[in-house]
């Protein structure tokens, strides 16, 4: 009897031990094979900054909302700016209207009023000279003091020296402007354009317009708001190319193929 029962419990044991090893075989074909890692899901991302310091005027987008390439996303306040390029036009204008005089020439009015001015300054000095010569000789007979020569004197040199000047003035608008003077007129027109070319490329990055089509993930400022040169106002996703970065552990590398065939799941 008890041999009988011992023979029966040794049958009990051996199906339930070939029960679990077979048991044991369908978990793990149940299981999932190969690799289990977690990681996170990505896109091209670009940070729209502002390119000059300022107050935001406005933002056209929120959170959510899509964007086209080259849309504006926002624009930034800098009256500043306006009011610099006004003067640089009109620092520009003036540069080129005075060119324009050099490579024209003189007029003739001009000339001819520098011919009379001549005319004047000859006689003048003439009449000075001979009114000296007069009083020096009065002074040599004691008929005047010294001072009162000197007086003269003084007159008929700045009567001489006023003569000078218009002869040099006629002489130059005759001859015409000096090539190192329209030199320096060019040169100070293409220094104002490019004050001007400055002045007007600031003012166009004043509108913040997105590089690419994509949605606003995140928004960092509001109207009214001041913003640095460089900071970022949004931020832009390509919703379209997304990918999985996924962290395996080294020693799980072995398993890992080429174009090897991922299932993955989403949280939330």
């Amino acid at each position: 009897m008890d041999k009988a029962r011992r023979a029966f419990i040794l049958v009990i044991v051996i199906c339930l031990g070939i029960g679990s090893y077979y048991g044991y075989q369908l978990y793990i074909k149940q299981q999932p094979q190969g690799v289990q890692a977690s990681g996170t899901i990505e896109a091209t991302t670009v940070d729209l900054t502002a390119p000059v310091g300022g107050v935001i005027k406005s933002i056209a987008v929120n959170e959510g909302d899509a964007l086209q390439e080259g849309q504006i996303a926002a624009e930034i306040s800098r009256p500043d700016l306006l009011a610099q390029r006004e003067r640089d036009a009109m620092a520009l204008m003036k540069a080129e209207a005075q060119l324009a005089e050099l490579l024209s020439g003189f007029r003739e009015q001009e000339i001819a009023e520098a011919e009379a001015n001549l005319a004047v300054a000859q006689a003048t000095a003439k009449k000075s000279a001979e009114e000296l010569k007069s009083r020096e000789a009065l002074f040599e007979e004691g008929g005047i003091s010294r001072e009162e020569l000197e007086r003269y004197r003084l007159s008929a040199e700045v009567d001489q020296q006023k003569l000078k000047a218009a002869e040099a003035r006629l002489s130059l608008l005759q001859s015409g402007n000096r090539p190192e003077v329209v030199s320096a007129a060019r040169a100070e027109v293409e220094r104002c354009r490019a004050v001007l070319k400055a002045t007007e490329a600031m003012i166009n990055d004043l509108q913040i317009r997105s590089p690419l089509n994509g949605t606003v993930i995140q928004k960092n400022y509001e109207p009214g708001e001041y913003v640095t040169a460089g900071a970022s106002v949004l931020t832009v996703a390509d919703l379209n190319n997304l990918w999985i970065k996924v962290y395996i552990p080294t020693d799980d590398l072995p398993a890992v193929k080429l174009n090897q065939r991922v299932n993955f799941t989403v949280s939330g």
